[in-house]
């Protein structure tokens, strides 16, 4: 008797374990095709809220399951770099970022118009589960981050500075103002249509922007430097009623520095006072040299703030 009651809970463990096997195979296939429709909205959607959504959930899939994987596919990163060239795809400059030939499933790079030989990916934050940098490969340097989850986009200005002005130094002027107005436009496009947060930094062209300095104070022989420079480049720096030091670059720009703070707290930066509201302080640096040399070799005192938590 027992040993039929014995084949019998044999007979019935095999018939579970092939319908869990059956059953886990179904999963991953249903798995892969949400996978697959998330997949063709990213590429296809005209649909800014349907591409974030689709970006955001898969950044972090899970296609693989127990009994069924999937040898090629694409990573968080790459998902990333998708976003990137949809959004201006969508904002209308597609043009100027492309992403590199896809024929293989590998880790994408895109290039941006004019700086061919520069490649450009994501990285994923090691700080946050969300957050990834957006890194010239090239160079290391993150340039910016980018959050879908919590609609963040920070740029970074040191990197910003230290990679297209330094990094790319003798390269056409033209060209690099082309890529960071690129970048530009991806913020400004995230901000309008899906209400991201985004700290511009020194890519900002708001006449009121203060672009604080990190040393907070600025010494004496700093200022005299830029006065020298200044006239030596036949510019003329002043100060006004205020104790501002004023520079006119041209008859549509000024560059005022100012201190924000108190003569015992003192919290000292620029302001870019332009008609058209189109320069920057990056642009600043890139267009003027003496502004330039002044600016790095007094880089400590002078940097212009980021985010410290999430750059470090």
């Amino acid at each position: 008797m027992s040993n039929d009651n014995d084949m019998q809970e044999a007979e019935i463990t095999v018939q579970d374990t092939f319908s869990s096997y059956t059953e886990s195979i179904k999963t991953g296939l249903d798995n892969g095709l949400n996978y697959v429709l998330l997949f063709n909205t990213l590429v296809n959607t005209n649909d800014f809220e349907e591409l974030l959504n689709a970006a955001e959930q898969l950044a972090d899939f899970s296609l693989d399951s127990e009994y069924l994987e999937f040898p090629h596919q694409f990573t968080g990163e790459d998902v990333q770099s998708i976003f990137l060239s949809r959004v201006l795809e969508l904002g209308g400059v597609s043009d100027q970022f492309k992403l590199k030939d896809t024929s293989r499933i590998q880790k994408l790079l895109g290039n941006f118009n004019g700086l061919d030989d520069q490649p450009f990916t994501f990285k994923k934050s090691p700080k946050s589960e969300a957050g990834y940098y957006f890194v010239a490969t090239n160079d290391g340097q993150s340039l910016m981050y980018l959050n879908l989850k919590t609609k963040e986009l920070m740029f970074n200005g040191r990197a910003l500075i230290n990679f297209f002005v330094v990094v790319l130094e003798g390269k056409d002027i033209a060209s690099i103002k082309n890529m960071l107005n690129t970048l530009k436009k991806f913020g400004k496009i995230l901000k309008e249509t899906s209400g991201f947060t985004v700290e511009f930094n020194v890519l900002d062209s708001f006449n009121n922007q203060f672009f604080e300095f990190a040393g907070g104070n600025v010494a004496e022989e700093i200022m005299d430097e830029l006065f020298v420079k200044s006239a030596e480049n036949e510019y003329i720096l002043m100060a006004n009623e205020s104790g501002d030091a004023i520079l006119d670059l041209n008859a549509d720009t000024t560059l005022v520095i100012s201190n924000k703070g108190t003569v015992d707290h003192p919290k000292y930066g620029a302001y870019i006072q332009d008609k058209d509201q189109e320069e920057n302080w990056i642009y600043l640096l890139l267009d003027y040299d003496f502004l330039q040399k002044w600016y790095l070799d007094n880089e400590k005192q002078l940097e212009i703030l980021s985010n410290r938590v999430v750059f470090g």
